[in-house]
């Protein structure tokens, strides 16, 4: 008589399980996608780098259009920075609550003129 092995039966709960998980994995793939589009990651450094010469730049005593200059950002630029830094993470919280949740993720637009920053980095 055959004897059928239940432990390797596939369960309704481990399908769900591993169903969620594939979904999680394309919604931040999608998320990371869409961040990327606007700056790749080099195009991110070379944002914060801009940043860290400027404050350098301001803390040694520089004028601020020095600074500006030595780290190659423009007036504006800083807060576009900031604009950008609180656009990835209200990305990464539309992540999070799509996958928690089961929905579908609702992306925050990007703020005026950061990927006209990105562009010029």
């Amino acid at each position: 008589m055959m004897q059928i092995d239940f432990t390797q039966a596939i369960t309704a709960v481990a399908k769900a399980a591993e169903a969620a998980a594939v979904r999680a994995a394309a919604i931040k793939a999608e998320c990371r996608a869409r961040i990327l589009v606007v700056g790749s990651e080099t195009t991110q450094m070379n944002i914060a780098q801009a940043g860290i010469v400027f404050t350098a730049a301001v803390l040694d005593g520089n004028p601020r259009e020095a600074a500006l200059a030595a780290s190659g950002l423009q007036e504006g630029d800083l807060a576009l920075a900031q604009a950008w830094k609180a656009w990835v993470a209200a990305m990464q919280s539309a992540c999070r609550t799509a996958i928690v949740e089961s929905t579908d993720p609702v992306w925050p637009d990007v703020p005026s003129g950061v990927a006209d920053l990105a562009a010029r980095f």
